[in-house]
C-alpha cells in the first residue's frame, strides 16, 4: 500500500514540476539566442567604427578638399556596421548560421552612421580646434516564443548597441566647419582663373 502511495504522490510531483522544468529549459534557450544576437551586434559595431575612421577614399588627403569643395552637406566618411554579421555572411564571408541563431523576420538587422563636427574655440583656422565624432548603431529585433510572451511581452526583443568614436577632422570637414578656411581655399584653387561666386558656405553647422 506505501508502494502505491509513493508512486502516485511521483506522478502528482512529475505533473506538477514538468512544465516548470520545460518553460526555465526554452527561457534559457531563448536567452542564449537573444546572448547571440547580442555579441553579433557588437561585432558589426567594432567593425563599423574602425572602418568607419577611413574608408580608404583619401579622407586624410588633398582629394578630400577638391571633392568637397562645393558643400553641399557635412562632408565626412561614415561606414555603417555590416549587418549581414548576423548571419556570418559579412564582412568575412563563413559558414552561414543556423536560422534560429538569426534576428527573426521584419523588420531585418538596421545599421545607421552619423558624423558631427565639434569645435573646440579659438581662430577658426587653426585645425587642430575641430574634431569629429563618427556615431555608429546597429540594431535587430528577436521575436519572443508565445509560451513567454506572458513573462516578457507579445512584442519582439529589440538587441541595440551604439557607440562613438572621435578622431581628427577631415579637410573637407574643417572647411564644412570653418568659413575663413573655406574662404581660403576656394580663393587658393580658383586662383588660376577661375572666376565666378564660391557656393553658399555652409559653416558652423552641426555643432561645429
Amino acid at each position: 500500500m506505501l508502494l502505491r502511495r509513493s508512486r502516485g504522490q511521483t506522478m502528482i510531483e512529475m505533473v506538477i514540476m514538468l512544465p516548470v522544468v520545460l518553460l526555465a529549459l526554452f527561457c534559457m534557450i531563448y536567452l542564449a539566442k537573444y546572448a547571440v544576437v547580442s555579441e553579433r551586434a557588437e561585432l558589426a559595431l567594432r567593425y563599423g567604427l574602425l572602418t568607419g575612421f577611413d574608408t580608404g577614399a583619401g579622407a586624410y588627403s588633398a582629394g578630400n578638399i577638391y571633392q568637397n569643395i562645393n558643400l553641399a552637406g557635412l562632408p565626412a566618411p561614415c561606414a555603417t556596421a555590416p549587418p549581414e554579421v548576423f548571419s556570418n555572411s559579412l564582412p568575412f564571408p563563413g559558414p552561414t548560421s543556423a536560422p534560429f541563431w538569426q534576428p527573426d523576420g521584419f523588420p531585418t538587422p538596421e545599421s545607421d552612421c552619423h558624423t558631427v563636427a565639434i569645435g573646440l574655440g579659438g581662430a577658426q583656422f587653426l585645425a587642430a580646434h575641430y574634431i569629429a565624432t563618427t556615431l555608429v548603431t546597429v540594431g535587430a529585433y528577436v521575436n519572443v516564443p508565445s509560451y513567454l510572451q506572458p513573462l516578457l511581452g507579445a512584442g519582439p526583443q529589440t538587441v541595440h548597441s551604439s557607440a562613438s568614436f572621435t578622431h581628427a577632422a577631415y579637410p573637407g570637414l574643417i572647411m564644412y566647419c570653418s568659413n575663413e578656411v573655406y574662404n581660403r581655399v576656394w580663393g587658393a584653387i580658383t586662383a588660376g582663373g577661375t572666376t565666378g561666386t564660391p557656393p553658399p558656405n555652409l559653416g558652423n553647422k552641426n555643432g561645429c
